[in-house]
């Protein structure tokens, strides 16, 4: 929901200062796949505003009948029946499927809200078409990560609020894991069993660590 360069300000004013180079999104891994993979593409992009500040170089359209890719992203309140119904006639039309997540849910100030995979799943059942996703449940986002930090998997952890969306993957190829009990945390049994890691919040972490 936010780009590299917002969040590199937000970590810069508590004293973490991270170029946007350093930082990964599921909106930013998924683009750099975009131009690797899909190059010159027209692509119908769904997201939520600040994926659209992700997509430089990539030749974004609004008319479903001239997209070549499907792109769905995070879900907010500019997501409408119309939009999924573009979506859904450019998959039917031979468009490739692409997927920022497939995330269940997420905490919001008024509660549990509905997340990207709701929206995915939806679009892969009526168009009988299987989504390529990079972010949360899939490895792409964490790889991406990998690729930044210049460290193989076995060296890196994955710290997270959600062991079966973020840990999951992340054990799959070879990272460390850690369980936080913020955010969705506390709705997860307690230990989580496989986690390296089981913690009450993120700033545990050092201490964990012995750092």
């Amino acid at each position: 929901s936010k780009t590299r360069t917002a969040i590199a300000a937000r970590l810069a004013e508590i004293g973490m200062g991270y170029p946007e180079e350093r930082i990964v999104t599921a909106a930013s891994a998924t683009c750099a796949y975009l131009r690797r993979r899909h190059p010159g593409r027209r692509v119908l992009l769904i997201a939520e505003p600040a994926a659209f500040e992700e997509a430089a170089g990539i030749d974004l359209v609004d008319d479903w009948r001239q997209a070549e890719v499907v792109c769905v992203g995070g879900p907010d309140e500019s997501f409408t029946y119309a939009h999924l119904q573009d979506a859904f006639r450019a998959l039917m039309e031979g468009a490739a499927f692409v997927a920022m997540q497939r995330n269940r849910w997420w905490p919001t100030p008024s509660g549990p809200g509905l997340d990207a995979g709701v929206f995915v799943r939806g679009l892969e059942y009526c168009a009988e078409r299987r989504a390529t996703v990079i972010g949360k449940p899939a490895a792409g986002a964490y790889r991406a990560a990998l690729a930044v930090l210049g460290v193989p998997a076995r060296q890196a952890m994955m710290v997270g609020d959600d062991p079966v969306a973020d840990l999951a993957t992340a054990a799959r190829i070879g990272m460390a894991t850690c369980v936080v009990r913020t955010g969705k945390g506390p709705t997860f049994p307690s230990p989580w069993p496989g986690a390296t890691l089981y913690l009450p919040g993120v700033g545990d972490l050092p201490a964990a660590l012995g750092l």
